[in-house]
């Protein structure tokens, strides 16, 4: 089973308590503050639902989004949307074409560490390469390797009340230290009140964390320039193995 296929459909209510307009708010001030030009244009990679665009269309971008979940998208395209519409495109960040150039990439919620092999990651960097104008910015967050060795993950348990159903998302991951490869077991389950099992099904993520040489070799490899790393949702503090999500800042040489 592809990711995000039955998942797609709880996404929102998994995710319902998190931060997007936050989230959105701190991107902004990074793109603010290592770009000088007047950013206008965006382009996100791995959009998901979508709801971090929303957000940044009320920061006066001009927003694209791409995700390669046809679910996922379709939740998107369907959810209200302010004054003006995101542009969404079911495709892969690896070879999508959209004919057009932005003034800045994103991509959120670790997009980039579901890129588990070298030839994919770079493929993808090189493709949002041609996206972007010259001296165009890329963000993008991923799992930080130092720590996620430090901190080891662990088996979580979801519990929600959603409507008529109860919802229970375990997860269960395995390191594959060889790869630098966590394998996370999602097992949803669904039942109504009287605690009648409606619906169950599993997925595997694969989530890459990576260390910064081998994001910089990459980056530059596709012809980034690093301005900066640093711990997510900081705007001066670096990683460390206590930050499991960091932050790249690049430009397009």
């Amino acid at each position: 089973m592809k990711n995000f296929s039955q998942y797609a459909q709880y996404y929102n209510i998994l995710y319902k308590e998190k931060d997007y307009e936050k989230e959105v708010d701190y991107v902004d001030r990074l793109i603010r503050k290592y770009s000088a030009k007047d950013n206008k244009t965006l382009l996100d990679i791995g959009c998901g639902t979508g709801n971090h665009d929303f957000w940044f269309l009320t920061k006066g971008y001009k927003v694209a989004g791409i995700d390669q979940s046809s679910e996922m998208i379709s939740i998107a395209k369907n959810q209200k949307l302010p004054k003006t519409r995101v542009q969404f495109y079911t495709a892969n960040a690896r070879s999508f074409v959209l004919r057009k150039k932005f003034d800045v990439a994103v991509s959120l919620f670790h997009v980039m560490s579901y890129l588990t092999t070298n030839e994919a990651a770079i493929d993808t960097l090189k493709n949002i390469y041609k996206h972007l104008i010259k001296d165009g910015l890329l963000v993008f967050d991923f799992w930080y390797g130092p720590a996620v060795l430090t901190q080891r993950p662990s088996l979580i348990v979801k519990n929600l009340i959603e409507g008529e159903s109860f919802i229970k998302r375990t997860a269960t991951p395995k390191i594959n230290f060889n790869a630098n490869i966590v394998d996370i077991h999602y097992q949803i389950e669904i039942k109504n009140k009287r605690n009648i099992l409606k619906k169950v099904f599993t997925e595997h993520h694969l989530m890459r964390y990576l260390f910064l040489p081998e994001l910089y070799l990459m980056l530059e490899i596709a012809g980034f320039k690093v301005l900066n790393c640093l711990k997510w949702m900081s705007l001066g503090e670096g990683v460390s193995e206590s930050s499991w999500s960091g932050v790249i800042i690049a430009k397009k040489e």
